[in-house]
């Protein structure tokens, strides 16, 4: 199963768990930008309780924990910093980086919510209806098989606390910016393909012409 068909199988799962009684604006796969700082390992929300590795996942245990390891021995500080306190995103907007607020803030919880940890990995969908901004993740276990996969709901705010959304598709096709209410916004990257329409399910569009509503 090519990447492209895994991505549009997981919005497909997704589906399942939109809340019955609201329409689907849009969905789409996502992950944070590739520019912008990831949650810590210890901030990323658990997803998929209950779910069995895979012997295939058995398999690539050893290649998870020599990236983990690796990360940590490239970074130890900054991987014990992550543990004990919140990152400062006020000083890596100053360094130029996408981002603005904190990780409890809205657009912080939705950064964490994009990067779930689970036994057998999950895709994360961004699910716009008209009465929330929904994360939903899909496992992994059965996508090279083309066989049914698990899906779940996560993260959701109401959707009226989602204030525009930005395309900066001049860095990198499917690179959004999405702000919310509290002031702050996250840069996400919609994956795979179909990601121009995904911006007509927010309730302000911006290009990247227009000037940044919070001065980022």
């Amino acid at each position: 199963m090519s990447t492209g068909d895994r991505f549009s199988g997981a919005v497909e799962w997704a589906r399942a768990v939109v809340p019955a009684g609201e329409t689907l604006r849009g969905e789409h796969t996502a992950v944070v930008a590739t520019r912008a700082p990831k949650p810590g390992q210890s901030r990323r929300p658990r997803a998929l309780h209950g779910e069995r590795r895979t012997l295939y996942n058995w398999c690539l245990l050893p290649v998870y924990t020599a990236v983990l390891l690796t990360g940590i021995t490239w970074n130890p500080f900054v991987a014990l910093f992550e543990a004990v306190t919140e990152s400062s995103w006020s000083d890596k907007q100053r360094q130029g980086r996408p981002f603005g607020g904190g990780w409890n803030s809205s657009a912080g919880q939705l950064a964490r919510a994009l990067h779930p940890r689970s036994r057998n990995g999950a895709d994360a969908v961004i699910q716009v209806t008209d009465h929330r901004l929904q994360v939903a993740h899909v496992s992994h276990a059965g996508s090279l098989r083309g066989t049914p996969r698990r899906a779940e709901a996560g993260w959701s705010l109401d959707v009226r606390q989602v204030s525009w959304i930005r395309d900066r598709s001049d860095i990198v096709g499917g690179c959004h910016e999405i702000g919310f209410a509290d002031g702050s916004w996250c840069s996400v990257q919609f994956q795979g393909h179909g990601w121009r329409r995904m911006p007509d399910a927010f309730p302000y569009r911006l290009s990247h012409l227009d000037p940044h509503p919070y001065g980022g």
